[in-house]
């Protein structure tokens, strides 16, 4: 009894370590999931599929270059940019484009850079920081060979389906399924209509019903919009990101530290050993399932306890193939092409590996075995950087909590009308029903009650209608 006791007392402490090293992951990387969350936010809120499609649209340099600059510029979170590659792609971007933003944005920004420096030394942050484009030279070379183009663009028309069943109209702002709705095509994007009426008045002057991403970046509305997009992002990938953080947590603390060492032992000497370690680097972020910023410090173990600098930086960019992730590939992009895209990214973050540590041994670059311990950094008034990102980020977040509560009062669809028929208040979200007559917009409760309206409009006209004219 006493060793089923002591077992179960393992078993527990190891649990509550894990459980603890789940948070200390999830703690690192808060401030880049909510960072990389609410960009995507709000280029759903304020960037056009035009938009998209002028800069990300095509398979080329240019598309590439734009991908990169945009990454660079967004997120270090492998888990919170997923959110913005697909909309990107939803949009309109090439899947070329696509995946060289999902590289730039985790593997290619500047807060990753700082945090492998204070962890593994200024040599790896230069290494991670140039093999960064050439991992994403070689993974979307092989999209290019590997992926049928029109495929993808199959996998564009089934998100949008899936995801985008309720459409606003744009001259009345009523809900409507698109099954339901007249689409018109209008600046490479369809826009859908509740009646021939509301449809008519958008071709006479289509500029009145849509805003230009300047106007919305300054109202109040636009970042409304934000804050709901976030919100709905969240809440598809909130599962996947607490399964990761959870395992990775738990198989941190469960595996012994024996166990790496024996696996780095093997490969041989030589070229052998470099293609060996490049290999197993991403299949331990695989079996860890640390992603994000948290599998830096698992890397400075790694590199502590023996491993080969090719492996550490294959194992860095791995955070991109952790099973949650790709579970989202394939949810994004269906089973084929996920898989594939998975197998392309682990083909290519190998192959950078042993690139980078050949070139680094030429330069004499590659560091001596010296780590500091783990966690161990610079302070900032006697706080961590992460800290203070997660304190920041934290009252981005309330702030835009504040914007979803307070906002829903003042959005287009919640506005009060009045059926002209009947006398029924309700919201234009939950009018079914809608008319134009003399340029002006009616909402009704039944059909009936607008069938009645439209044998003698002059009868009911009144304050109930809807001017579209100061609609916006």
């Amino acid at each position: 009894m006493a060793e089923v006791g002591n077992v179960i007392a393992s078993i527990l402490e190891t649990v509550v370590e894990g459980l603890i090293m789940a948070g200390d992951f999830f703690w690192q990387a808060f401030w880049a999931l909510m960072l990389g969350f609410m960009i995507s936010g709000a280029i759903q809120a304020f960037v056009s599929k035009e938009g998209m499609v002028n800069y990300m649209g095509e398979p080329d340099a240019k598309s590439v270059l734009y991908a990169m600059g945009f990454g660079t510029a967004s997120t270090s979170c492998s888990f919170g940019d997923i959110a913005a590659t697909k909309t990107l792609f939803k949009k309109g971007a090439h899947i070329i484009p696509a995946v060289a933003f999902k590289i730039a944005s985790t593997n290619f920004v500047i807060g990753l850079t700082f945090v492998i420096w204070a962890l593994l030394g200024w040599e790896f942050a230069v290494a991670q920081a140039v093999g960064a484009p050439i991992f994403i030279l070689i993974a979307i070379t092989l999209v290019h060979l590997w992926i049928p183009y029109d495929e993808t663009e199959k996998a564009r028309e089934r998100l949008i389906e899936e995801e985008q069943p309720v459409v606003t109209d744009p001259v009345c702002k009523m809900r409507l399924n698109r099954e339901n709705g007249i689409p018109v095509e209008h600046k490479n994007e369809t826009v859908y209509f509740c009646s021939d009426g509301c449809k008519r008045l958008f071709e006479h002057d289509p500029d009145v019903h849509t805003t230009s991403w300047k106007e919305k970046i300054a109202s109040w509305n636009g970042w409304v919009e934000a804050a709901n997009q976030t919100k709905k992002d969240l809440k598809m990938l909130w599962k996947e990101l607490a399964i990761g953080f959870l395992l990775a947590g738990l198989i941190a603390a469960a595996v012994p530290q024996a166990i790496w060492t024996l696996l780095f032992e093997g490969g041989g000497t030589g070229f052998t050993q470099i293609v060996y370690n490049s290999v197993l680097g991403p299949l331990i972020s695989m079996a860890t399932f640390v992603g994000s910023i948290g599998n830096v410090p698992l890397a400075a173990v790694l590199w502590g306890s023996g491993f080969a600098f090719a492996g550490v930086i294959a194992f860095i960019y791995a955070d991109l193939i952790v099973p949650q992730l790709i579970r989202i590939y394939r949810k994004i992009w269906g089973k084929k092409i996920g898989t594939r895209i998975t197998i392309i990214l682990f083909v290519s973050m190998a192959t950078t590996g042993i690139i980078i540590y050949y070139l680094f041994a030429v330069l004499g670059l590659i560091p001596d075995l010296d780590i500091a311990e783990t966690g161990a950094g610079v302070t900032i008034f006697g706080f961590e950087p992460v800290t203070i990102l997660n304190l920041v980020f934290l009252l981005i977040a309330l702030g835009f909590v504040v914007l979803l509560v307070r906002g829903r009062k003042g959005t287009p669809g919640d506005r009060v009308v009045e059926d002209p028929v009947t006398g029924t208040e309700l919201t234009v979200k939950n009018a079914d029903y809608c008319t134009v007559y003399e340029e002006s917009i009616y909402y009704f409760e039944s059909e009936d009650s607008r069938a009645e309206f439209r044998e003698s409009p002059k009868e009911y006209r009144s304050a109930s209608s809807y001017d579209h004219s100061v609609s916006d």
